[in-house]
């Protein structure tokens, strides 16, 4: 809503600078030509400009201020009431309907109603002084008599407008609230969803419970380090999380197998990147989803697998994957070996810097670990630094 608010008092200023400005130049036009005075341009600028100046500082104060518009108005309402004051004729209504024109496409109805009450009693005012002086009688009367007819008229077809526009805007104003509130729970029940997925497929893997949702974690962190985009770091969240999907297909035998992998089995687990790929090929909701699961554990110098892609041949989210991956696999209990020390995971990271991960991922990482950012998930580590 704040958003909302900026874009009317923006175009409002805006609308209300370029009239000023094309008033300017045409008094100065009439001054050249010797139609107005110098000294009344000299009284107009100060009238126009300081309005002008002094809303447009409470602007950039708070430009999303609801009450900005009135300031707007009454600013533009000053310079309409000193033309009005000096030199009244039936066209000077004509000033004030390029704003009018703005708070209806703005829908703005309170502002219509309080300029259109104002304008009346200003005009009715003029026309009374103008009688009182002898300049305006009944017999030439006319011009005011279809001066306030025309402003009735306007003021009151405007309001309508600006009343039928505003209930509109308020309409789907609500239903995009609606919509937003409806998306967001969208948006969490497939995290739910796919997190729920992760957390069942860990469950397999004996030796790797919670990795999942640790290297998502992990992959998300890298990913607001190199600067993309919310919506690039919230897919690699997602991506992350079902990046291991193959290992659904794996054997229980192989994939909790306490010893070393035979040749075959090691054959059979490196198929799980091509299994995650097909899996995932049919959801197009979450893009790059099998670019996730299929690459995650090719090299930078090519010697991965399933495919020996090199360098940035190999899409960004799975290089950002590899490194988390890694991570996780490194700071985590295996039936093998005991996790890593800190010291002894940003050294694995700087030695495989170029040849197993993209360098820029690899050191952004290494340096979280060294400042702190970095905050390790893994239950084997408990409190670790690193």
């Amino acid at each position: 809503m704040s958003s909302h608010f900026k874009k009317i008092n923006r175009n409002l200023i805006i609308g209300w600078f370029i009239i000023v400005a094309v008033l300017l130049i045409s008094y100065i036009a009439e001054v050249i030509k010797g139609e107005r005075t110098v000294e009344y341009l000299l009284a107009f600028i100060p009238v126009t400009v300081l309005p002008a100046i002094v809303v447009f500082i409470l602007y950039l104060k708070k430009s999303d201020w609801e009450k900005l518009p009135y300031f707007i108005v009454i600013g533009y309402f000053l310079m309409y009431t000193f033309v009005m004051v000096t030199g009244y004729s039936s066209m000077v209504s004509t000033y004030i309907l390029p704003m009018l024109s703005l708070m209806v496409l703005y829908h703005q109805p309170k502002l219509v109603l309080m300029t259109g009450v104002a304008s009346l009693i200003l005009n009715a005012v003029t026309i009374v002084w103008r009688f009182s002086d002898g300049r305006l009688t009944i017999e030439n009367s006319a011009d005011a008599e279809i001066q306030i007819a025309l402003m009735v008229l306007c003021f009151g077809g405007s309001y309508v407008a600006a009343r039928l526009y505003d209930n509109i805007t308020k309409q789907n104003l609500n239903y995009l609230k609606k919509l937003n509130e409806k998306n967001e729970q969208i948006n969490r029940m497939t995290m739910q969803t796919i997190s729920t997925i992760a957390n069942t497929l860990d469950a397999k893997d004996t030796y790797t419970n919670g990795h999942s949702e640790r290297v998502s974690t992990y992959a998300t962190m890298i990913a607001k380090e190199l600067g993309l985009s919310d919506e690039e770091v919230d897919n690699i969240c997602l991506v992350a999380l079902l990046h291991d999907i193959g290992k659904v297909g794996v054997p229980d035998s192989v994939l909790n197998k306490p010893g070393r992998l035979t040749d075959e089995e090691f054959e059979l687990m490196k198929q799980h990147t091509v299994a995650g790929s097909e899996i995932m090929k049919d959801i197009d909701s979450i893009p790059d989803v099998t670019v996730g699961a299929r690459y995650h554990h090719e090299r930078y110098d090519g010697r991965g697998y399933p495919d020996g892609l090199q360098g940035d041949d190999i899409p960004l989210i799975a290089r950002i994957i590899a490194v988390a991956d890694a991570y996780d696999a490194m700071t985590s209990n295996r039936v093998y070996r005991q996790h890593l020390t800190g010291e002894q995971v940003m050294a694995e990271l700087e030695k495989g810097t170029g040849t197993q991960f993209d360098p820029a991922i690899s050191r952004i990482m290494i340096r979280m670990m060294k400042d702190g950012t970095m905050k390790n998930l893994s239950p084997d580590m408990k409190n670790e630094a690193g």
